[in-house]
């Protein structure tokens, strides 16, 4: 109830607020909580400014955070490009005031990750322990070297801001689906000055695709936060009738890369009701019936996946694509995972062994539920497929 009342009051065609405003105290502190963990807080500042002002008034403190980290990453003797984050803001139509970040994230053409994190280290910080052997698109994340520790507060202007060096844009050996395209992102990276700090990023039409491809990695793997879907829904709905945009966006990107764009396009239309651009209502009818049999059933799955785990994600993994090999090796993977990277906090405190040991336990409870639940949503997919 919580959560849907602050996905209504979100919603961008038809908010809805009365719902979240008819929330008792622990209501709404259950909501904030929720709200916190997926990064949203703070665009509910009108409707709630006196439960979040002391979050807003914080975030002003990490961005000037923000800045001075950024300032000093372009003293780096290695060219790269920042990504996500405030450096999106603009094209999204969203405020940095209004977005919390809690790393910085550069993408740097090998072998310049590791130059670079070569020289973050006699910086003065040091990499996460134990993500060595985790496949993911960066290199551990690297945190200063300091005394802080984890309080309870997504918002303590004393967190220190992580830095993740990516080599990739996209995991094709992992999600077993090519994006062709992305490596031409480099050689269109363009200059602007984001919060008072020259930096290089990617240009609109390439920011715009990699914040898809980056949703959809995490939606491909269960891992998505209502602040990524609402970002990108704020940003369809700003350019929705932006013609040379998206005429643009057309010709940069072949057919298979605008195709998985889509994808997590539809998800945030699903989620926050933006208009979509004509362009993307073609690429839409484009997708495989399976895909759009998918969103007519679980569009909502990795919204309600806190409070009531499952994998309804697998199947448009599958749907997506296009050997049996590929499926079975997805499927493997999702429903019997071999190794679980741990959550940050367990590398920022110290009881450690205690938060990795606890995290362990609700991860494995997660999985065992959801794998039941996924036997039954596959025949329930299947069935609606054939209808």
């Amino acid at each position: 109830m919580k959560a849907s009342a602050v996905l209504s009051a979100l919603h961008i065609r038809e908010p809805r607020a009365q719902q979240l405003l008819a929330l008792n105290g622990q209501e709404r502190r259950e909501a904030l909580d929720f709200c916190d963990k997926q990064g949203i807080t703070l665009f509910l500042r009108n409707f709630l400014p006196e439960e979040t002002a002391a979050a807003v008034e914080k975030n002003q403190q990490r961005l000037r955070l923000l800045q001075d980290t950024s300032r000093r990453l372009t003293e780096l003797p290695y060219e790269f490009v920042t990504l996500k984050g405030t450096t999106q803001c603009e094209l999204f139509g969203v405020r940095p005031e209004d977005r919390p970040q809690y790393d910085v994230d550069l993408f740097l053409p090998q072998p310049s990750t590791e130059q670079a994190r070569d020289v973050l280290l006699t910086w003065n910080y040091e990499s996460i322990p134990g993500m060595d052997d985790f496949p993911t698109d960066h290199l551990p994340g690297l945190f200063p070297r300091t005394t802080w520790r984890w309080r309870d507060d997504y918002f303590d202007p004393e967190m220190p801001l992580a830095i993740e060096l990516h080599f990739r844009l996209w995991n094709a050996q992992l999600e077993r689906i090519d994006a062709p395209g992305v490596d031409e992102f480099w050689g269109r990276r363009v200059q602007r000055e984001v919060g008072g700090v020259p930096l290089t990023v990617l240009c609109p039409q390439d920011a715009a695709a990699y914040a898809a491809l980056h949703l959809l990695k995490h939606l491909l793997q269960g891992s998505v936060r209502c602040l990524h879907v609402y970002e990108l829904a704020r940003f369809l709905h700003t350019r929705a009738t932006d013609e040379v945009f998206w005429s643009e966006w057309q010709n940069l990107h072949p057919p298979q890369l605008r195709r998985l764009q889509t994808v997590a396009f539809l998800l945030a239309q699903s989620w926050f009701g933006c208009e979509m651009p004509s362009a993307v209502q073609e690429e839409a009818q484009r997708l495989p019936k399976s895909v759009r049999t998918w969103f007519a059933e679980f569009a909502t799955s990795p919204m309600v996946q806190p409070f009531h785990p499952n994998k309804d994600e697998l199947w448009l993994h599958l749907s997506l694509l296009r050997s049996w090999g590929d499926r079975f090796s997805v499927a493997r993977r999702r429903l019997f995972p071999a190794n679980l990277p741990p959550p940050s906090r367990a590398s920022e405190t110290q009881s450690r062994h205690r938060v990795y040991a606890a995290w362990l336990a609700s991860r494995f409870r997660h999985h065992a539920i959801s794998l039941f639940k996924t036997g039954a949503s596959g025949i329930r997919f299947w069935k609606r497929l054939r209808r």
